[in-house]
């Protein structure tokens, strides 16, 4: 556990909880205990959790979601000073969230927030069980693989928010295969407010014209537009748009725990990029041509899967293993892609391990199955360790590796089983 957080217990704790439950489900008979193992679970994870050191930095919580929740009611004009939006990232109206929070000592709203994360982990556990409908040793692997996920522990240790949009986005997808596709759509809306690598994947229900979940999408951003220009200033809206999101526009970002194809190049092709640097760089002539053909050959997959059978309808598993190769896509691409973010990984990994879909693979795809997930496993202290002892910056990319073979793996499954359904045909 060298390279994981001081908070991997915590985490291993919330999961094992999770498995513990599913061992004794059958016994479990009655609503009453279920119910209470669920609140003995939870009393269980704070009370632990509780003991926290409040000294820790939680630098994404403290110096973003903290900052923002003291500031948004009395000098909401901090919120985004400096061009390139240091601390606080997300849209106006999402700081009144940590508002509550703001008001309190910093290390005690921290440890207040890493509890929120913590005892998150205990439905994102359950729910990827459930929305893969996993059994046997597939539901002991997924749990396990959430348990030592480096980008989770990431995430915990930075006090993000990656692994609650993780838990949304699952009831989203769960919501859209039993058909309730409006709720999904306002959570696949509200994800993408949040994390913009999202956008893209929630608009791929647009492309095949699956208007139930557009509209939950539409009515949330109209929402929050709405209220957000009701309750803060226009100007404030204008400083977050251009300071946080197109101030980075074409000008990437090389820091270790950038993820995206831009931060790879920018790391072997920018000579003064820093992987310790997180403000965005001028791009060089041969960055720009190098990052320009590199997203047009990851979007080549996607732009295959949307032409084919433009028209014709799909299945609930059609829609679902589309949407995930345009998600990896998504975060292979977007000018920013934390490694947090690869998280998401897991949850068509638990999807392919459904008995149905993971009896149709092959040794060959299983295999580039786990090379990527090995990859996207790997604890982002691991990362730099390996780049002080070899000096090599491509050690730093080992989660874009990871996830670029994950698209390889989705797009090779989605040919497989599209020469299957042609030749059924």
């Amino acid at each position: 556990m060298k390279y994981y957080s001081e908070f991997i217990p915590y985490t291993f704790l919330s999961v094992f909880l999770v498995g513990l439950y599913y061992l004794l489900e059958n016994k479990l008979t009655k609503a009453w205990m279920r119910w209470a193992w669920w609140v003995g679970s939870l009393v269980v994870v704070i009370a632990i959790g509780w003991q926290v050191g409040v000294d820790h930095i939680w630098a994404d919580f403290g110096n973003g979601y903290y900052f923002a929740g003291r500031n948004i009611l009395a000098r909401p004009d901090q919120l985004y000073q400096g061009e390139n939006c240091g601390g606080y990232v997300n849209f106006p109206l999402l700081a009144y969230v940590f508002a509550p929070l703001g008001r309190m000592a910093k290390g005690e709203a921290g440890r207040i927030f890493f509890l929120i994360n913590t005892v998150s982990i205990m439905p994102l556990a359950y729910w990827l069980v459930k929305f893969g409908n996993l059994k046997s040793w597939r539901r002991w692997l997924a749990l396990f693989l959430l348990a030592i996920n480096g980008p989770l522990d990431y995430s915990i240790w930075l006090g993000n928010s990656t692994n609650l949009i993780m838990l949304s986005m699952i009831l989203a997808l769960w919501w859209f295969e039993r058909g309730k596709d409006f709720g999904a759509g306002i959570l696949l809306g509200i994800n993408g407010l949040i994390k913009i690598p999202m956008i893209l994947p929630a608009g791929y229900y647009f492309a095949r014209r699956q208007w139930k979940v557009v509209a939950g999408g539409v009515l949330a951003v109209g929402v929050v537009i709405v209220l957000s220009l009701a309750f803060t200033s226009l100007s404030l809206n204008r400083m977050w748009l251009n300071n946080c999101i197109l101030s980075f526009s074409g000008r990437p970002v090389g820091a270790f725990n950038n993820q995206s194809v831009a931060a790879v190049l920018a790391r072997e092709l920018i000579p003064e990029s820093g992987i310790r640097y997180w403000l965005p760089l001028e791009p060089t002539p041969l960055f720009s041509a190098a990052s320009r053909m590199a997203v047009f050959l990851l979007f080549v997959p996607v732009i295959v899967i949307l032409l084919d059978r433009w028209k014709s309808p799909r299945t609930k598993s059609e829609h679902l293993l589309e949407f995930f190769m345009v998600l990896v896509c998504s975060l292979l691409t977007s000018p920013i892609s934390w490694t947090h973010y690869f998280m998401f990984l897991l949850i068509p990994t638990a999807y392919y391990f459904e008995d149905r879909l993971f009896a149709k693979g092959t040794k060959g795809l299983n295999l580039l199955l786990l090379i990527s997930l090995i990859l996207i496993t790997i604890p982002a202290d691991l990362t730099l360790a390996l780049f002080d002892a070899t000096g090599r910056r491509g050690v730093l990319s080992v989660h874009f590796w990871g996830g670029a073979l994950f698209y390889i793996f989705l797009f090779a499954l989605w040919l497989r089983r599209r020469k299957s359904a042609l030749e059924k045909s």
